[in-house]
């Protein structure tokens, strides 16, 4: 098993249940791409991982305004 792999496994064994579902999600979606990322969508997603390390995230479920 790679190192990155190792560390994934260490960081989810971490993660609330809340955020295990909101990783899970993503993994699917990013594993159901076909084509790679662009440059600016790479940068999009390093800058929101630079926030979220800031802990400058708010959970969608306190800012929605209408059940979905």
């Amino acid at each position: 098993m790679s190192t990155t792999k190792q560390e994934l496994k260490k960081v989810v064994g971490q993660l609330s249940e809340d955020e295990s579902h909101i990783l899970l999600r993503f993994a699917e979606w990013l594993r159901a791409q076909e084509e790679e990322l662009t440059n600016k969508e790479l940068a999009i997603l390093r800058r929101g991982e630079r926030q979220i390390r800031k802990g400058e995230f708010v959970w969608w479920r306190d800012v929605k305004r209408t059940e979905v």
